[in-house]
């Protein structure tokens, strides 16, 4: 769904879920000969998400943002510090960087572009440039000198939307026992608030 880290597009992850379980219904995959199992992702990190993805259909779940900030991640410190610490009006999607939308956390460079530069952003995405790519060559080839902080800055973090709701950096076991265990317990408890009416 649109809320997820990286690439995404603009539907919610609450309403692709629905569409995409009833158009891979009765679907066969030529791999397993099995029903196509739907994996639903983009603002999934506890249990709560889980179980509303298995709720809505889907058999399973793609985690990214929460597994950036897991001990075990390979990802640098400063991709992990950059989602904890991210509110949930951090994070954006830019063009900047791959000509489709990116969900990063905001940085001085990628507001830049979207701030005031946006148009050559729509002209050079236009032309098959990439607008960073293009950015740092031009600015090479003036002789300009980049300050390696700088640049280093001016990379993106990839996460989603959901990174407003990270706030510590857990080993990858304590989270996926809390989805698990935590998923379990709210699907068996919301089955009781099913009545029947005789």
């Amino acid at each position: 769904g649109g809320e997820g880290g990286g690439h995404t597009g603009d539907v919610a992850t609450s309403i692709l879920i629905p569409r995409v379980v009833d158009a891979c219904k009765g679907k066969i995959s030529p791999l397993t000969g099995q029903q196509v199992p739907v994996v639903a992702a983009g603002g999934i990190f506890d249990s709560r998400g889980l179980a509303m993805a298995l709720a809505m259909g889907a058999q399973a779940v793609w985690v990214g943002t929460r597994f950036v900030a897991c001990t075990e991640a390979a990802a640098p410190s400063r991709h992990k510090k950059g989602v904890v610490g991210a509110g949930y009006a951090d994070t954006h999607r830019t063009l900047i960087y791959t000509g489709r939308p990116l969900r990063i956390v905001k940085n001085k460079y990628s507001m830049d572009w979207e701030i005031n530069r946006s148009k050559e952003i729509t002209e050079l995405c236009a032309q098959g440039k990439l607008p960073h790519e293009w950015d740092m060559a031009e600015r090479t080839k003036s002789g300009e000198e980049i300050n390696p902080k700088d640049y280093i800055e001016a990379m993106p973090l990839l996460c989603g939307a959901v990174a407003g709701a990270i706030d510590e950096v857990l080993p990858a076991k304590v989270i996926v026992d809390e989805m698990v265990t935590g998923a379990a317990a709210i699907l068996k408890q919301n089955a009781t608030l099913v009545v029947s009416r005789l």
